[in-house]
């Protein structure tokens, strides 16, 4: 596997890594809050997709 492949590969596995520390992370305030995990979770796409807008 040469060098592109290998750097890509390494940041799709840690793009999963994030993946799963959001998706716990809004698991956990929805549980903590009482907060129902879909609308917990339509408010943060929300949110990044502004931020991520705002950034550029």
């Amino acid at each position: 596997m040469d060098d592109d492949k290998k750097l890509y590969k390494k940041a799709i596995e840690r793009i999963d890594e994030l993946v799963d520390e959001v998706l716990q992370t809004c698991n956990e305030v929805a549980d903590d809050n009482h907060y129902d995990r879909d609308w917990v979770l339509d408010r943060f796409r929300t949110h990044f997709n502004r931020a991520r807008k705002e950034s550029v």
